[in-house]
C-alpha cells in the first residue's frame, strides 16, 4: 500500500520526533505529502516548570506561536528524511482531536503517532493520544513505539 498523504502530530518530545521521522520516511518513499500537526491550548498563566509536567498534559501550555514553532521543527526533520512536500499546521484543541480533524481534512491514508507505552498514570487519567487516534481514525494508524530499545541495541 502506498501513502500519498501522511499526518503526524508533534509536541516537540522525543516520542513525537520519532513519529515525525517515521512519517517522513514513509511519505518520502511514496513521493507523498507529510502534514505535521501541533496542537495548542493557551494557558491562562504559564507553569513555573513546564519541563517537569507529564508529556500527556504539557501540550496544554503551548500557545499558537509555540505550536507553529514545533510544527516548523517537524517540517525540518521531515525534509531531512527526504520528504519534499511538507505542510505544517498549528491547531487549537487537544492533540488527538487536532490530528483526527487534519487527517479528515487532507483525506490522509495514514496517521503516525508516537507512544511511550500505556502504563503511565497520566494515560489512565487523561487517555492516550495514540489510543484515541487509533480508535477514531478515518484511515490507517501507525503507532511508533518509543519506550523500548531500538532494533539492534536489545540486550546490550
Amino acid at each position: 500500500m502506498t501513502y500519498t498523504t501522511v499526518v503526524v502530530g508533534t509536541d516537540g518530545s522525543e516520542t513525537a520526533q520519532a513519529a515525525v521521522l517515521q512519517a517522513a520516511q514513509l511519505a518520502a518513499a511514496d513521493h507523498g505529502t507529510v502534514v505535521v500537526v501541533s496542537a495548542y491550548e493557551p494557558a491562562a498563566e504559564p507553569a513555573a516548570n513546564p519541563d517537569r509536567l507529564p508529556d500527556d498534559i504539557r501540550w496544554m501550555l503551548t500557545d499558537v506561536a509555540q505550536a507553529e514553532g514545533l510544527a516548523a521543527k517537524g517540517r525540518e526533520v521531515a525534509r531531512e528524511q527526504g520528504a519534499s512536500r511538507v505542510i505544517v499546521r498549528a491547531e487549537k484543541g487537544d492533540p488527538a482531536t487536532a490530528i483526527l480533524e487534519v487527517a479528515e481534512e487532507f483525506d490522509a491514508e495514514l496517521i503516525v503517532v508516537g507512544s511511550k507505552g500505556l502504563g503511565s498514570p497520566a494515560h489512565f487519567l487523561l487517555g492516550s493520544v495514540a489510543s484515541r487516534v487509533a480508535h477514531h481514525a478515518p484511515c490507517d494508524v501507525l503507532v511508533v513505539q518509543t519506550d523500548r530499545p531500538a532494533a539492534g541495541s536489545r540486550g546490550k
